[in-house]
């Protein structure tokens, strides 16, 4: 991770920015394939033609520290990546961050701060014509399950009008470390569409109804997957 986000930094530094859509979609994707490889996890991605498209908010259920390294290596071009200011002194993950032009979310604690960065990521997106790329879920302990989802992100789509495209993960129980970096079993991660959702016609007094639609969504398809494997 460490080398990667040098490298990835210094691409970019090196071509004051021109270089970003290849560390997003080449150059990280790739390395990420690599580390997943190292640990002994492959992915069933099921998705393959459809993140091609641009202007949309890439949303996902988060229960494992794997699920960045499965993202980052679809290669979404178009799309600014939200992270954790939880994360900021985890200098590797904050190379990669940099070499491709994420974002660092404020935590809930800071709530002024945290409503003045999505107001501004609101404008940055509009005026870049990008969407982006952000857990349902936010900061929480992860567990096997669909979590409370938080109102943010949603309510940037909304007023950048972008559709919410919902990508499922499943990393199975013996393979999945959490947030620890425990030994675990090898394995596959199924990533998979829950849906594409539009938000032209939303506004703020039913904004937590479309939300809950989304996440009862993610909830059937979550019982689905679990009927399917055995869980």
């Amino acid at each position: 991770m460490t080398v990667s986000g040098i490298l990835s930094l210094f691409f970019r530094i090196l071509s004051f920015g021109l270089l970003l859509r290849f560390n997003r979609t080449v150059f990280i994707p790739n390395a990420c394939k690599l580390i997943l490889w190292f640990l002994g996890i492959q992915i069933d991605n099921r998705i393959k033609d459809n993140l091609n498209l641009n202007n949309y908010f890439i949303t996902f259920n988060h229960n494992s520290y794997l699920d960045g390294f499965v993202l980052m290596s679809l290669g979404v071009a178009n799309a600014r990546v939200l992270i954790s200011y939880k994360l900021v002194h985890y200098i590797p993950a904050t190379l990669i961050v940099l070499g491709i032009g994420g974002l660092y979310v404020p935590m809930k604690k800071h709530p002024k701060w945290r409503l003045h960065f999505f107001k501004r990521l609101s404008t940055k997106l509009t005026k870049e014509g990008m969407g982006f790329m952000g857990s349902s879920e936010g900061v929480h302990v992860y567990t096997h399950e669909i979590n409370p989802f938080n109102r943010g992100v949603y309510h940037t789509a909304m007023l950048c009008k972008l559709p919410v495209y919902a990508l499922f993960i499943h990393t199975p129980r013996k393979s999945n470390p959490m947030a620890t970096f425990k030994p675990f079993k090898r394995g596959t991660v199924l990533i998979d569409c829950v849906g594409v959702f539009e938000t032209k016609d939303w506004n703020l007094d039913d904004l937590d109804l479309h939300i809950e639609i989304i996440r009862q969504q993610y909830i059937s398809k979550d019982i689905e997957i679990k009927a399917r494997y055995g869980i």
